[in-house]
């Protein structure tokens, strides 16, 4: 394993803030280009122009106006990129039409971006051994999981009082 590309990348992680997302409006292969921009060190979270589109026609986000993204539109599929890799899309949309999760747009998105990338570059500040990074692994994978098994139980839930 290539510890140095591993922490380049975490280390050069970075998001948007809230005022630096484009509100011209971009069109489709703009956005793709944008959004991908950031998660070149993470293939795994890019997105395809064929993604956004299905994600409009399944209402997870709002239609384009006039073949343009807004502001809003941007930092919603930017949320979506990431948050794909552990939710699946029914638990993206919950999110993103709860009132109490996302009140207002640009308060949560900061707050999203700031913590992803605290969180991630957390990972790539460690005075540990690169060589013995098994047992950090190891934990890293329980807390990954136990995260799931919690956001699981709680869309679950919401699911159950939205149908009551």
């Amino acid at each position: 394993m290539n510890e140095t590309r591993l922490h380049t990348a975490l280390e050069e992680f970075t998001l948007p803030a809230w005022r630096e997302i484009p509100d011209v409006g971009l069109y489709l292969d703009q956005v793709v280009k944008y959004i991908n921009g950031f998660l070149s060190g993470f293939p795994e979270m890019q997105i395809t122009g064929s993604m956004v589109s299905n994600y409009v026609k399944h209402k997870i986000i709002t239609s384009p106006v006039r073949k343009t993204y807004s502001r809003d539109q941007l930092a919603s599929l930017i949320f979506i990129a990431m948050a794909k890799t552990v939710l699946s899309m029914e638990h993206i949309r919950i999110c993103l039409s709860r009132t109490d999760i996302f009140a207002d747009a640009e308060h949560t998105y900061d707050a999203f971006a700031e913590n992803m990338m605290r969180s991630v570059h957390r990972f790539s500040k460690t005075d540990e051994d690169p060589s013995d990074m098994s047992h950090n692994t190891l934990y890293d994978i329980v807390i990954a999981v136990a995260h799931k098994m919690y956001l699981e139980r709680y869309f679950d839930e919401i699911s159950q009082n939205e149908a009551e």
